[in-house]
């Protein structure tokens, strides 16, 4: 996948905005074993992000965060 800071520059979009905006957002994560997170934050070149999970259909979420790729929460969150 092309990087966020690139296709933003490319299609001119801003999804890199909407991800800054939606930090503190619960979402749907396919990668959550609770299969629900929350925005932690954005990186400053905004390619990558920190997610964190919350429990969710009564399941515990594991402790810590998880780094992914921005094009991936940017779709989790929005598509």
């Amino acid at each position: 996948m092309i990087p966020l800071s690139i296709q933003d520059k490319f299609d001119r979009t801003n999804k890199i905005g909407e991800l800054r905006a939606a930090i503190g957002k619960e979402f749907s994560d396919n990668y959550s074993s609770t299969c629900r997170s929350i925005l932690v934050s954005v990186s400053a070149d905004g390619n990558s992000c920190v997610t964190k999970e919350v429990a969710a259909y009564g399941r515990s979420p594991k402790k810590g965060t998880r780094k992914s790729p921005s094009w991936l929460t940017w779709n989790a969150i929005y598509f």
